[in-house]
């Protein structure tokens, strides 16, 4: 019994002394929590330092530990953040004016101070610890000493944080008086995998500093206060890389190096990376499709350029930044955490803000001028409850009615674009009705043609001789499709027209209203005017030739030995050769063979030997070869030559209102009969020079015109009727403001070697020719149309 009871009391002992020793250790332990959240910055000091260098001594209450410091350039200054560490200092601001350092600011915020010192230029520093100080060295912007007699900044073995950086507008006057001399080790240049041109530049220092421009179309690198050795010192050409460089180019001053970049073309994205002493310049090729979206993001960015070097910072810290360097209110929400490591150089500060966002998946809300920032989802909730809000909000805003007028389109056609439906294709232009067949209308209607354009929708209708539909105009007929994303009014408003007056009468909340007059504002404006000029020139140049020949015999009890001859042309009467009392013999052929003896004449022979007259002649040489007593034998060449030239110049003009169909027609109806169950019936078909055009004005200023130009007028009779020459064109073209297209350049040249003639006689030497009948011809015809459109000007348009 005394053994267990002296186990027991010597278990309470042992238990006592853990006990102690526990309470011991927690008060040591809370003691220390104590002392670190009581850590405060007691004390900061400017100092001047050999080597032309200023140090900034930031001395605490206790052991001091490493802060997170970064770096801005634009505009130029030093962050470093104490986390745990209260602000002990009387005031805030320190004015120092010494070298680059301008002044010191510290602040206090939740559970972090943050010490920011204000630069007159970037320029290079280090941070170690020292005890109970954080030291900060900068280097004497304002030195006296030369650069060969400035020292670099050391490293400690210290915890220290060094940023180097790379910027863009540096002066290299200033920065070479800041900077320890450096240098290039070397130069060379990589293709990547998918065409990128890569420059590696080995340097010294790897805290050189590097600006950066695009000039010329080159893009320029210098290098402050660098030698370039002398065999880097050269032009390369990297053209067959088949990269976006051509060539690199490096050369050296004596206060800097510039490497000059020549580019292929303007195709291109460049960036800047740094690893240790190694800086690569990347090229990657773009698309003309990539260029263009990368510009267009680049064009949405407005806001400051800033720099910015970053290494494990906190995203809380980099969003406090950007609020302060742009003035606005910008709030972190509770869900933002983590790190961040990046370099920026001179970019805009909200396009950082959203590569921010993007690379830790949060979202901004803006909201007045306040911009909240958190995580997609949090967002998409406050965005829901405030539609959820402003809908309640809405029922129960009272309801207000407004009379608008509007000037230059038809009231009908907002009515349907503040219910979100489309206005229909083209119809502020008149009636969008098909066109139909050219082939025949009935007596006394107006012949149409179809045509196609290059907007989708339209129609060119050519109702009517002569029409200029549309100018100033935007009527018409309203389309059906509705689309309640785009509806303007709420479930409670409505909107009616007042077609005499051209008068909308809206019934809406105040916001509502606002906002569709927001629309009417834009959309009722004056409608551009286009003037088209069309010339059409058509020039022909006929040429015929041909020759002919009869050749026969004839017998008769007919006496006597003169000899006969004859001039003449088609139906003319015989020219005699003697002094023969005959006169006025029968008109029957291009040239008479007559007696000269007697009061006989010989009758044209009836059936020739040889026939083979010209089609049209204009002359005749006939003549008796033989005459006997009762036979005779005639010969009669014909000749015909004929040419025409002719031009024709037509020129249309006609003004209409942007995406405005116009037709202009001038011309005859020629009439033909048809014969049907109904009986007869008269039909017209047009011979008619019509102008068909659907202009598009560009914001460019150019003009899209589908176009459709015919040019018929009547042909050669035939036994069916009047045949009609037909010649159209029909295309879509785009035009600069007062240029001149020619269209058509229809060339046609028909040749034609006609020969009839008597088979073996007509190929026999010499007396062939009196059985051949040669015909040849030289048709030209040539179209051509001339399109000037000319814009009317706002002034001319008004008169």
């Amino acid at each position: 019994m005394n053994n267990e009871q002296g186990d027991m009391m010597w278990n309470k002992r042992v238990l006592a002394r853990f006990a102690h020793i526990s309470l011991g250790l927690l008060l040591i332990v809370q003691c220390a929590s104590v002392m670190a959240d009581g850590l405060t910055i007691s004390n900061i000091d400017v100092a001047a330092l050999a080597g032309d260098k200023i140090q900034i001594q930031m001395e605490m209450s206790g052991s001091a530990t490493a802060p997170k410091v970064f770096q801005t350039d634009n505009p130029a200054r030093i962050a470093l953040d104490f986390p745990g560490v209260a602000n002990g200092l009387d005031k805030k601001m320190f004015s120092v004016n010494q070298g680059p350092i301008s002044s010191v600011y510290v602040a206090e915020a939740a559970d972090r101070v943050r010490v920011v010192v204000n630069l007159v230029e970037t320029t290079p520093f280090d941070t170690k610890v020292e005890g109970n100080k954080v030291l900060l060295t900068i280097a004497n912007a304002r030195a006296s000493a030369s650069p060969a007699n400035m020292m670099p900044v050391t490293r400690s073995t210290t915890p220290s944080i060094t940023r180097p950086f790379i910027r863009k507008s540096t002066p290299s006057s200033v920065a070479a008086g800041l900077i320890p001399e450096q240098g290039i080790r070397g130069l060379d240049f990589k293709r990547g995998d998918n065409g990128e041109g890569r420059i590696l530049v080995s340097l010294a220092n790897p805290d050189t500093i590097v600006n950066t421009k695009q000039e010329g179309g080159n893009v320029v690198l210098s290098f402050v206060n660098t030698r370039l050795p002398d065999n880097l010192s050269k032009r390369l050409d990297v053209s067959e890389f088949a990269t976006p460089v051509k060539t690199i180019g490096a050369t050296s001053t004596s206060r800097e190096t510039t490497i000059t970049v020549g580019m292929m073309n303007s195709l291109y994205d460049y960036s800047l990376f740094q690893s240790e002493g190694l800086l690569t310049i990347e090229f990657r090729p773009l698309t003309s499709e990539e260029k263009e979206i990368l510009d267009s993001k680049r064009e949405k960015y407005k806001g400051d350029r800033l720099s910015l070097n970053f290494q494990d910072i906190d995203i809380r810290s980099v969003i406090a930044i950007l609020a302060e360097f742009t003035g606005q209110n910008v709030v972190a929400g509770d869900e933002v955490a983590g790190t961040i490591t990046l370099k920026m150089d001179d970019v805009p500060w909200d396009e950082a803000l959203d590569f921010i966002m993007m690379t830790k998946g949060l979202e901004k809300f803006e909201s007045g001028n306040v911009i909240l920032v958190a995580p997609v989802g949090k967002i998409k909730e406050y965005k829901e409850k405030q539609e959820a809000t402003e809908r309640v909000v809405e029922q129960l805003e009272p309801m207000v009615t407004e009379y608008i007028k509007i000037n230059y389109a038809r009231a009908e056609n907002f009515r349907n674009l503040l219910n979100g439906m489309d206005t229909g294709a083209f119809g502020s232009c008149g009636s969008n009705k098909s066109p139909t067949s050219s082939t025949g209308t009935p007596t006394g209607a107006s012949s149409s043609s179809s045509s196609s354009s290059v907007f989708p929708g339209a129609s060119l209708n050519t109702q009517g001789s002569q029409s200029g539909q549309g100018q100033g105009g935007q009527g018409g007929q309203g389309g059906n499709n509705q689309n309640d994303k785009f509806r303007i009014l709420s479930d409670r408003g409505s909107v009616v027209v007042d077609a005499r007056t051209n008068t909308l009468i809206i019934r809406e909340t105040t916001k509502r209203l606002d906002e569709a007059k927001k629309l009417i504002r834009r959309l009722d404006v004056p409608v551009r005017q286009v003037m088209i000029e069309v010339r059409i020139v058509s020039a022909q140049n006929t040429f015929r030739k041909q020759l002919g020949v009869r050749f026969g015999a004839n017998a008769g009890a007919y006496a006597g030995s003169g000899k006969q001859f004859g001039l003449g042309g088609p139906g003319t009467y015989g020219v005699m050769t003697t002094t023969d009392s005959k006169s006025n013999p029968p008109k029957t052929t291009p040239a008479h063979i007559v007696d000269t003896r007697s009061d006989k004449r010989y009758e044209e022979l009836a059936n020739q030997m040889v026939d083979l007259t010209a089609s049209n002649p204009y002359g005749a040489l006939s003549m008796t070869l033989v005459r006997g007593a009762d036979y005779v034998l005639n010969l009669e060449f014909q000749a015909m030559q004929e040419q025409n030239k002719l031009e024709f110049i037509s020129n249309p003009r006609i003004m209409t209102s942007d995406r405005c169909q116009a037709t202009i027609k001038q011309g005859v109806q020629i009439p033909y009969q048809t014969v049907s169950n109904q009986g007869t019936q008269t039909t017209f078909v047009d011979a008619a020079l019509k102008l068909d055009v659907l202009p598009q004005i560009t914001p460019s200023g150019s003009v899209v015109m589908a176009l459709q130009v015919t040019k018929d007028s009547p042909g050669e009779s035939t036994p069916d009727g009047i045949g009609i020459d037909t010649k159209q064109l029909e295309t879509n073209v785009h035009v600069m403001d007062g240029e001149t297209v020619v269209l058509g350049g229809v060339f046609e040249n028909d040749l034609s070697d006609k020969m009839r003639k008597i088979p073996f006689f007509g190929d026999l030497p010499g007396v062939g020719v009196l059985f051949r009948n040669p015909e040849k011809g030289d048709d030209k015809r040539e179209l051509l149309i001339f399109i000037t459109p000319k814009i009317v000007k706002d002034s001319m348009a008004e008169n």
